[in-house]
Protein backbone atom coordinates (compact mmCIF):
# COMPACT_ATOMS: atom_id res chain seq x y z
CA UNK A 1 0.00 0.00 0.00
CA UNK A 2 1.46 2.93 -0.98
CA UNK A 3 1.41 6.01 1.81
CA UNK A 4 2.66 8.54 0.04
CA UNK A 5 -0.89 10.27 -0.59
CA UNK A 6 -1.27 14.43 -2.08
CA UNK A 7 -2.54 16.44 0.13
CA UNK A 8 -5.51 17.31 -1.66
CA UNK A 9 -8.67 17.14 0.10
CA UNK A 10 -10.87 13.65 0.19
CA UNK A 11 -14.41 12.56 1.22
CA UNK A 12 -15.52 8.95 2.20
CA UNK A 13 -18.55 7.24 4.15
CA UNK A 14 -17.38 7.02 7.45
CA UNK A 15 -20.48 5.25 8.09
CA UNK A 16 -21.50 1.94 6.78
CA UNK A 17 -22.08 2.42 3.07
CA UNK A 18 -23.38 -1.05 2.17
CA UNK A 19 -26.52 -1.01 3.75
CA UNK A 20 -29.12 1.39 4.20
CA UNK A 21 -30.00 3.30 7.22
CA UNK A 22 -31.51 6.31 8.56
CA UNK A 23 -28.29 8.09 8.59
CA UNK A 24 -25.12 8.07 7.24
CA UNK A 25 -21.98 10.17 7.82
CA UNK A 26 -20.05 11.84 5.26
CA UNK A 27 -16.74 13.38 6.02
CA UNK A 28 -14.40 16.15 3.70
CA UNK A 29 -10.92 17.09 5.25
CA UNK A 30 -7.92 18.82 3.70
CA UNK A 31 -9.50 21.89 2.38
CA UNK A 32 -8.06 25.72 3.17
CA UNK A 33 -11.28 27.18 3.49
CA UNK A 34 -14.85 25.50 4.10
CA UNK A 35 -16.31 28.34 1.42
CA UNK A 36 -14.66 26.38 -0.71
CA UNK A 37 -17.77 23.81 -1.19
CA UNK A 38 -20.06 26.99 -1.00
CA UNK A 39 -22.01 26.13 -4.17
CA UNK A 40 -23.31 22.87 -2.93
CA UNK A 41 -24.71 24.12 0.58
CA UNK A 42 -27.97 26.66 0.91
CA UNK A 43 -26.34 27.70 3.99
CA UNK A 44 -23.61 30.32 4.06
CA UNK A 45 -20.79 28.83 5.47
CA UNK A 46 -18.75 31.91 5.83
CA UNK A 47 -21.22 31.88 9.07
CA UNK A 48 -20.73 28.82 10.10
CA UNK A 49 -18.63 28.56 13.39
CA UNK A 50 -16.32 25.54 14.57
CA UNK A 51 -18.13 23.09 16.84
CA UNK A 52 -21.04 23.80 16.26
CA UNK A 53 -24.39 21.75 13.94
CA UNK A 54 -26.21 23.60 11.47
CA UNK A 55 -29.28 22.69 9.26
CA UNK A 56 -28.57 23.20 5.45
CA UNK A 57 -29.89 21.56 2.12
CA UNK A 58 -27.72 19.79 -0.32
CA UNK A 59 -27.91 21.71 -3.58
CA UNK A 60 -26.38 22.22 -6.81
CA UNK A 61 -27.51 23.75 -9.95
CA UNK A 62 -30.67 24.35 -8.41
CA UNK A 63 -31.52 20.51 -7.68
CA UNK A 64 -31.80 19.67 -4.26
CA UNK A 65 -29.96 16.69 -2.91
CA UNK A 66 -30.83 15.58 0.72
CA UNK A 67 -31.93 17.64 3.99
CA UNK A 68 -28.65 17.53 6.14
CA UNK A 69 -26.68 18.74 9.21
CA UNK A 70 -23.55 19.62 9.15
CA UNK A 71 -20.59 20.33 11.37
CA UNK A 72 -17.03 22.34 11.12
CA UNK A 73 -13.70 20.98 12.87
CA UNK A 74 -10.81 23.58 12.24
CA UNK A 75 -7.42 22.46 12.05
CA UNK A 76 -5.36 21.59 13.72
CA UNK A 77 -8.49 20.82 16.36
CA UNK A 78 -9.80 18.40 14.63
CA UNK A 79 -9.56 14.67 14.24
CA UNK A 80 -6.28 14.42 11.54
CA UNK A 81 -5.36 18.04 12.27
CA UNK A 82 -7.01 18.86 9.08
CA UNK A 83 -10.27 21.26 8.60
CA UNK A 84 -12.71 18.80 8.47
CA UNK A 85 -16.44 18.89 7.40
CA UNK A 86 -18.77 16.18 8.59
CA UNK A 87 -22.32 15.84 6.67
CA UNK A 88 -25.21 14.15 8.56
CA UNK A 89 -27.11 12.64 5.20
CA UNK A 90 -30.11 10.09 4.77
CA UNK A 91 -28.26 6.79 4.90
CA UNK A 92 -29.94 5.07 1.42
CA UNK A 93 -27.19 3.54 -0.22
CA UNK A 94 -28.07 5.37 -3.62
CA UNK A 95 -28.04 8.39 -1.90
CA UNK A 96 -24.88 8.12 0.01
CA UNK A 97 -23.09 6.91 -3.36
CA UNK A 98 -24.80 9.91 -5.18
CA UNK A 99 -23.53 12.89 -3.18
CA UNK A 100 -19.84 11.21 -3.12
CA UNK A 101 -20.28 11.46 -6.56
CA UNK A 102 -21.27 14.93 -6.70
CA UNK A 103 -18.02 15.79 -4.57
CA UNK A 104 -16.07 14.40 -6.64
CA UNK A 105 -17.24 15.55 -9.58
CA UNK A 106 -17.84 18.82 -8.92
CA UNK A 107 -14.68 19.74 -6.72
CA UNK A 108 -11.16 19.11 -6.39
CA UNK A 109 -12.13 16.62 -3.77
CA UNK A 110 -11.12 12.59 -4.29
CA UNK A 111 -12.51 9.44 -2.58
CA UNK A 112 -10.18 8.68 0.35
CA UNK A 113 -8.86 5.22 0.26
CA UNK A 114 -9.02 3.23 3.00
CA UNK A 115 -7.20 4.59 6.52
CA UNK A 116 -6.18 7.85 4.81
CA UNK A 117 -7.53 10.18 7.15
CA UNK A 118 -5.86 8.19 10.20
CA UNK A 119 -2.98 8.36 8.51
CA UNK A 120 -3.47 12.09 8.02
CA UNK A 121 -3.67 12.18 12.16
CA UNK A 122 -0.50 10.03 12.09
CA UNK A 123 1.52 12.64 9.58
CA UNK A 124 0.03 15.28 11.74
CA UNK A 125 1.34 13.64 14.80
CA UNK A 126 -2.62 13.92 16.38
CA UNK A 127 -1.96 9.94 16.93
CA UNK A 128 0.95 8.17 17.58
CA UNK A 129 1.71 4.73 15.68
CA UNK A 130 0.44 2.59 19.33
CA UNK A 131 -2.83 4.55 19.00
CA UNK A 132 -3.35 4.08 15.50
CA UNK A 133 -2.69 0.39 16.14
CA UNK A 134 -4.92 0.72 19.24
CA UNK A 135 -7.54 2.29 16.96
CA UNK A 136 -7.65 -0.77 14.20
CA UNK A 137 -7.82 -2.89 17.51
CA UNK A 138 -10.69 -1.31 18.39
CA UNK A 139 -12.25 -1.41 15.42
CA UNK A 140 -11.32 -5.03 14.26
CA UNK A 141 -12.11 -6.34 17.57
CA UNK A 142 -13.51 -9.83 18.28
CA UNK A 143 -14.24 -9.66 22.28
CA UNK A 144 -14.46 -7.38 25.12
CA UNK A 145 -10.85 -7.80 26.04
CA UNK A 146 -9.88 -7.05 22.60
CA UNK A 147 -12.49 -3.91 22.54
CA UNK A 148 -10.26 -2.39 26.02
CA UNK A 149 -7.17 -3.02 25.36
CA UNK A 150 -7.22 -1.39 21.48
CA UNK A 151 -9.30 1.18 23.64
CA UNK A 152 -6.52 0.97 26.38
CA UNK A 153 -3.92 1.58 23.59
CA UNK A 154 -5.63 4.52 21.75
CA UNK A 155 -6.94 6.45 24.84
CA UNK A 156 -6.42 4.16 28.08
CA UNK A 157 -4.27 2.99 30.67
CA UNK A 158 -2.02 1.49 28.22
CA UNK A 159 -1.25 4.68 26.52
CA UNK A 160 -0.41 6.54 29.78
CA UNK A 161 1.78 3.54 30.33
CA UNK A 162 3.89 4.18 27.52
CA UNK A 163 3.63 8.02 27.39
CA UNK A 164 5.02 7.56 31.58
CA UNK A 165 7.28 4.78 30.11
CA UNK A 166 8.98 7.42 27.56
CA UNK A 167 8.89 10.45 30.26
CA UNK A 168 10.57 8.02 32.64
CA UNK A 169 13.12 7.53 30.20
CA UNK A 170 14.23 10.45 28.85
CA UNK A 171 14.58 11.87 32.25
CA UNK A 172 17.20 9.23 32.58
CA UNK A 173 18.88 10.53 29.50
CA UNK A 174 18.75 13.55 30.76
CA UNK A 175 20.49 12.67 34.03
CA UNK A 176 23.25 10.60 31.90
CA UNK A 177 23.77 14.05 29.70
CA UNK A 178 24.13 16.16 33.53
CA UNK A 179 26.52 13.39 34.61
CA UNK A 180 28.92 14.26 31.33
CA UNK A 181 28.37 18.06 31.36
CA UNK A 182 27.61 19.02 34.67
CA UNK A 183 28.87 16.91 37.26
CA UNK A 184 31.49 19.09 38.40
CA UNK A 185 28.69 21.66 39.25
CA UNK A 186 26.13 19.28 40.77
CA UNK A 187 28.79 16.74 42.09
CA UNK A 188 29.72 13.32 40.90
CA UNK A 189 28.42 11.55 43.73
CA UNK A 190 25.06 13.29 43.28
CA UNK A 191 25.01 13.30 39.22
CA UNK A 192 25.56 9.43 39.89
CA UNK A 193 22.94 9.08 42.61
CA UNK A 194 20.23 11.06 40.36
CA UNK A 195 21.18 8.37 37.31
CA UNK A 196 21.00 5.24 39.00
CA UNK A 197 17.90 6.48 40.38
CA UNK A 198 16.67 7.63 37.46
CA UNK A 199 17.02 4.29 35.66
CA UNK A 200 15.64 1.89 38.74
CA UNK A 201 12.34 4.35 37.96
CA UNK A 202 12.41 3.29 34.62
CA UNK A 203 13.52 -0.31 35.29
CA UNK A 204 10.47 -0.94 37.30
CA UNK A 205 8.15 0.37 35.06
CA UNK A 206 9.16 -1.32 32.25
CA UNK A 207 9.18 -4.63 34.06
CA UNK A 208 5.51 -4.17 34.73
CA UNK A 209 4.81 -4.37 31.01
CA UNK A 210 7.09 -6.94 30.78
CA UNK A 211 4.87 -9.23 33.12
CA UNK A 212 2.20 -8.81 30.31
CA UNK A 213 4.32 -10.41 27.52
CA UNK A 214 3.79 -14.02 28.66
CA UNK A 215 4.15 -16.51 25.75
CA UNK A 216 0.41 -16.89 23.84
CA UNK A 217 0.41 -20.76 22.63
CA UNK A 218 -3.18 -19.26 21.05
CA UNK A 219 -4.54 -16.25 18.50
CA UNK A 220 -6.67 -14.22 21.33
CA UNK A 221 -7.37 -11.62 18.67
CA UNK A 222 -9.54 -14.46 16.33
CA UNK A 223 -9.83 -17.70 18.58
CA UNK A 224 -10.71 -20.73 16.95
CA UNK A 225 -12.75 -23.32 17.92
CA UNK A 226 -11.95 -26.62 15.90
CA UNK A 227 -14.28 -29.58 15.97
CA UNK A 228 -11.65 -32.70 15.08
CA UNK A 229 -12.37 -36.53 14.39
CA UNK A 230 -12.70 -39.56 12.02
CA UNK A 231 -15.20 -39.27 8.87
CA UNK A 232 -18.84 -40.09 9.74
CA UNK A 233 -17.81 -38.49 13.87
CA UNK A 234 -21.02 -35.99 14.09
CA UNK A 235 -18.73 -32.89 13.58
CA UNK A 236 -21.08 -31.38 11.13
CA UNK A 237 -23.79 -31.88 13.19
CA UNK A 238 -22.76 -30.74 16.10
CA UNK A 239 -20.97 -27.55 14.02
CA UNK A 240 -25.13 -26.94 12.76
CA UNK A 241 -26.22 -27.24 15.97
CA UNK A 242 -23.38 -24.70 17.70
CA UNK A 243 -24.38 -22.45 14.91
CA UNK A 244 -28.64 -23.00 15.29
CA UNK A 245 -28.31 -23.67 11.28
CA UNK A 246 -27.53 -25.99 8.63
CA UNK A 247 -24.67 -24.28 7.39
CA UNK A 248 -22.53 -28.26 6.90
CA UNK A 249 -24.01 -30.77 4.82
CA UNK A 250 -24.56 -33.92 6.84
CA UNK A 251 -24.82 -37.51 5.79
CA UNK A 252 -23.70 -40.83 6.60
CA UNK A 253 -21.74 -41.15 3.70
CA UNK A 254 -17.97 -41.40 5.24
CA UNK A 255 -15.95 -37.94 3.82
CA UNK A 256 -18.84 -35.86 3.12
CA UNK A 257 -16.95 -32.49 4.42
CA UNK A 258 -13.49 -32.79 2.56
CA UNK A 259 -12.38 -29.46 3.36
CA UNK A 260 -12.95 -26.92 6.19
CA UNK A 261 -15.64 -24.70 6.69
CA UNK A 262 -15.61 -21.73 8.90
CA UNK A 263 -18.48 -19.23 10.39
CA UNK A 264 -18.40 -16.87 13.53
CA UNK A 265 -19.99 -17.76 16.57
CA UNK A 266 -20.19 -15.57 19.25
CA UNK A 267 -20.26 -17.00 22.65
CA UNK A 268 -20.67 -14.84 26.53
CA UNK A 269 -19.92 -11.82 24.11
CA UNK A 270 -16.48 -13.18 22.60
CA UNK A 271 -16.60 -13.65 19.00
CA UNK A 272 -14.58 -16.88 17.47
CA UNK A 273 -14.37 -18.49 14.41
CA UNK A 274 -15.84 -22.54 14.46
CA UNK A 275 -14.17 -24.86 12.32
CA UNK A 276 -16.05 -27.72 10.73
CA UNK A 277 -12.60 -29.89 9.76
CA UNK A 278 -12.74 -32.76 6.95
CA UNK A 279 -12.36 -36.46 8.77
CA UNK A 280 -9.11 -37.58 9.71
CA UNK A 281 -8.09 -41.35 8.05
CA UNK A 282 -5.85 -42.22 5.31
CA UNK A 283 -7.01 -41.38 2.22
CA UNK A 284 -5.95 -42.10 -1.44
CA UNK A 285 -7.72 -38.83 -3.22
CA UNK A 286 -5.83 -35.94 -3.51
CA UNK A 287 -8.31 -33.48 -2.73
CA UNK A 288 -9.19 -35.67 0.87
CA UNK A 289 -5.57 -35.48 1.23
CA UNK A 290 -5.10 -31.83 0.88
CA UNK A 291 -8.35 -30.90 3.42
CA UNK A 292 -6.96 -33.44 6.25
CA UNK A 293 -3.46 -31.62 6.05
CA UNK A 294 -5.34 -28.53 6.87
CA UNK A 295 -7.10 -30.16 9.16
CA UNK A 296 -3.87 -31.05 11.12
CA UNK A 297 -2.56 -27.51 10.92
CA UNK A 298 -5.53 -25.97 12.30
CA UNK A 299 -5.67 -28.12 14.90
CA UNK A 300 -2.40 -27.14 16.13
CA UNK A 301 -2.93 -23.29 16.28
CA UNK A 302 -6.98 -23.96 17.61
CA UNK A 303 -7.96 -22.19 20.62
CA UNK A 304 -9.99 -24.92 21.66
CA UNK A 305 -9.99 -28.25 20.46
CA UNK A 306 -13.17 -31.03 20.22
CA UNK A 307 -12.72 -34.71 19.43
CA UNK A 308 -15.95 -36.23 18.79
CA UNK A 309 -15.52 -40.16 18.55
CA UNK A 310 -18.19 -42.47 16.62
CA UNK A 311 -17.76 -45.87 18.75
CA UNK A 312 -19.33 -48.12 15.86
CA UNK A 313 -17.00 -46.48 13.43
CA UNK A 314 -13.17 -46.46 14.60
CA UNK A 315 -9.63 -47.31 12.96
CA UNK A 316 -6.00 -47.34 13.96
CA UNK A 317 -6.00 -43.33 12.85
CA UNK A 318 -7.92 -42.73 15.66
CA UNK A 319 -4.28 -43.63 17.56
CA UNK A 320 -2.59 -41.32 16.27
CA UNK A 321 -5.27 -37.99 17.15
CA UNK A 322 -5.36 -39.31 20.85
CA UNK A 323 -1.84 -38.80 20.88
CA UNK A 324 -2.78 -34.84 21.18
CA UNK A 325 -4.63 -33.37 23.97
CA UNK A 326 -8.18 -31.68 23.19
CA UNK A 327 -9.93 -29.43 25.74
CA UNK A 328 -13.30 -31.96 25.91
CA UNK A 329 -13.51 -35.01 23.68
CA UNK A 330 -16.94 -36.74 23.09
CA UNK A 331 -18.47 -40.06 22.19
CA UNK A 332 -21.29 -39.69 19.61
CA UNK A 333 -24.61 -41.64 18.46
CA UNK A 334 -25.15 -42.29 21.81
CA UNK A 335 -28.81 -42.96 20.55
CA UNK A 336 -27.97 -46.41 18.72
CA UNK A 337 -28.61 -49.92 20.03
CA UNK A 338 -25.07 -51.13 21.18
CA UNK A 339 -23.34 -47.70 22.28
CA UNK A 340 -22.49 -49.02 26.00
CA UNK A 341 -20.54 -51.66 24.35
CA UNK A 342 -18.90 -49.74 21.25
CA UNK A 343 -17.89 -47.30 23.61
CA UNK A 344 -16.75 -49.89 26.14
CA UNK A 345 -14.22 -51.52 23.82
CA UNK A 346 -12.81 -48.02 23.16
CA UNK A 347 -12.39 -47.21 26.58
CA UNK A 348 -10.51 -50.65 27.39
CA UNK A 349 -7.87 -49.56 24.19
CA UNK A 350 -7.51 -46.49 25.58
CA UNK A 351 -7.21 -45.27 29.14
CA UNK A 352 -7.36 -41.36 27.74
CA UNK A 353 -11.11 -41.96 26.79
CA UNK A 354 -11.77 -43.38 30.46
CA UNK A 355 -14.61 -41.72 32.67
CA UNK A 356 -13.56 -38.54 33.23
CA UNK A 357 -11.81 -38.27 29.70
CA UNK A 358 -15.01 -38.26 27.18
CA UNK A 359 -18.58 -37.19 27.41
CA UNK A 360 -21.65 -38.81 25.70
CA UNK A 361 -23.40 -36.80 23.38
CA UNK A 362 -26.93 -37.67 22.48
CA UNK A 363 -28.95 -35.52 20.93
CA UNK A 364 -27.33 -32.22 22.18
CA UNK A 365 -29.66 -29.71 23.33
CA UNK A 366 -29.49 -26.78 25.73
CA UNK A 367 -27.48 -28.38 28.76
CA UNK A 368 -25.43 -29.63 26.35
CA UNK A 369 -24.40 -26.23 24.80
CA UNK A 370 -24.21 -24.24 27.99
CA UNK A 371 -21.98 -26.68 29.28
CA UNK A 372 -19.44 -26.66 26.19
CA UNK A 373 -19.87 -22.73 25.89
CA UNK A 374 -18.74 -22.63 29.70
CA UNK A 375 -15.79 -24.52 29.02
CA UNK A 376 -15.09 -22.14 26.42
CA UNK A 377 -15.39 -19.32 28.49
CA UNK A 378 -13.44 -20.46 31.25
CA UNK A 379 -10.48 -21.21 28.87
CA UNK A 380 -10.70 -17.28 27.22
CA UNK A 381 -10.88 -15.26 30.82
CA UNK A 382 -8.33 -17.50 32.06
CA UNK A 383 -5.70 -17.03 29.42
CA UNK A 384 -6.73 -12.68 29.83
CA UNK A 385 -6.29 -12.48 32.79
CA UNK A 386 -3.02 -11.03 33.21
CA UNK A 387 -3.61 -9.20 30.74
CA UNK A 388 -1.97 -10.17 28.06
CA UNK A 389 -0.38 -7.82 25.49
CA UNK A 390 -2.27 -8.58 22.38
CA UNK A 391 -0.16 -7.30 19.45
CA UNK A 392 2.82 -9.20 17.56
CA UNK A 393 4.81 -6.14 16.91
CA UNK A 394 4.39 -4.67 20.58
CA UNK A 395 5.58 -7.93 22.53
CA UNK A 396 8.22 -8.68 20.15
CA UNK A 397 9.89 -4.96 21.02
CA UNK A 398 8.99 -5.62 24.58
CA UNK A 399 10.88 -8.73 24.53
CA UNK A 400 14.03 -6.69 22.99
CA UNK A 401 13.95 -3.87 24.75
CA UNK A 402 14.08 -5.80 28.14
CA UNK A 403 16.96 -8.24 27.01
CA UNK A 404 18.56 -4.21 25.74
CA UNK A 405 17.47 -3.12 29.27
CA UNK A 406 19.17 -5.94 31.33
CA UNK A 407 22.35 -5.76 29.68
CA UNK A 408 22.46 -1.67 29.94
CA UNK A 409 21.77 -1.68 33.44
CA UNK A 410 24.82 -4.22 33.81
CA UNK A 411 26.99 -1.71 32.29
CA UNK A 412 25.63 1.15 34.04
CA UNK A 413 27.22 -0.80 37.09
CA UNK A 414 30.57 -1.30 35.97
CA UNK A 415 30.84 0.44 32.83
CA UNK A 416 32.98 3.81 33.66
CA UNK A 417 32.81 5.10 29.65
CA UNK A 418 30.13 7.17 29.67
CA UNK A 419 30.60 7.12 25.89
CA UNK A 420 29.69 3.54 25.77
CA UNK A 421 26.57 4.05 28.03
CA UNK A 422 25.30 6.84 25.84
CA UNK A 423 25.70 4.51 22.68
CA UNK A 424 23.39 1.68 24.16
CA UNK A 425 20.89 3.89 26.07
CA UNK A 426 20.74 5.35 22.52
CA UNK A 427 19.79 2.35 20.89
CA UNK A 428 17.35 1.00 23.58
CA UNK A 429 15.66 4.88 23.09
CA UNK A 430 15.21 3.69 19.30
CA UNK A 431 13.89 0.79 20.19
CA UNK A 432 11.31 2.37 22.67
CA UNK A 433 10.67 4.89 20.57
CA UNK A 434 9.44 2.22 17.53
CA UNK A 435 7.53 0.76 20.62
CA UNK A 436 5.63 3.65 21.56
CA UNK A 437 5.14 4.38 18.14
CA UNK A 438 6.99 7.61 17.46
CA UNK A 439 8.64 5.39 14.89
CA UNK A 440 6.28 4.55 11.85
CA UNK A 441 8.49 1.97 9.75
CA UNK A 442 6.98 1.56 6.37
CA UNK A 443 6.41 -2.19 6.93
CA UNK A 444 4.12 -1.81 9.83
CA UNK A 445 1.97 1.27 8.19
CA UNK A 446 1.32 -1.16 5.72
CA UNK A 447 0.24 -3.99 8.27
CA UNK A 448 -2.01 -1.58 9.86
CA UNK A 449 -3.58 0.32 7.61
CA UNK A 450 -4.33 -2.80 5.42
CA UNK A 451 -7.08 -3.61 8.10
CA UNK A 452 -8.81 -0.03 7.83
CA UNK A 453 -12.29 1.01 6.53
CA UNK A 454 -12.92 3.74 3.78
CA UNK A 455 -13.67 6.88 5.77
CA UNK A 456 -11.33 6.21 8.81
Amino acid sequence: MNFLYSDEPIIACSTSATSNAAMAVLRISGFQELTEYQNFFSKNLSSVEPRKVYYTKIIYNNHVYDDVCITFFAGPASYNGENTLEISIHGNTLNIERILKLFTTHSNTRLAAPGEFTYRALKNKKLTLAQVEGLDLFLNANSGYALNEGLSLLSGSLYDLYKELYFLFTRHKASLELSIDFSEDVGEETARQNYLSSLEDFRKKFKSLVSRVAPLTHNLLEPEIVLAGLPNAGKSSLFNFLLHSDRAIVSPIAGTTRDYLSETVIIDETRYKLVDTAGLREASDVIEKEGIRRTKKLLEKSFFSILLINPFESDETLNDLLRDDYDVIYFTHADLPGFDGARAQLVARFSKLGPMGAIDLQNPGEIARKSLNALITKKYLDLISGKPILFDRHRALILQIDEMLDNYVNSATYEQDVAILSHELNTLGHCLSELIGIISPDQVLNSIFSNFCIGK
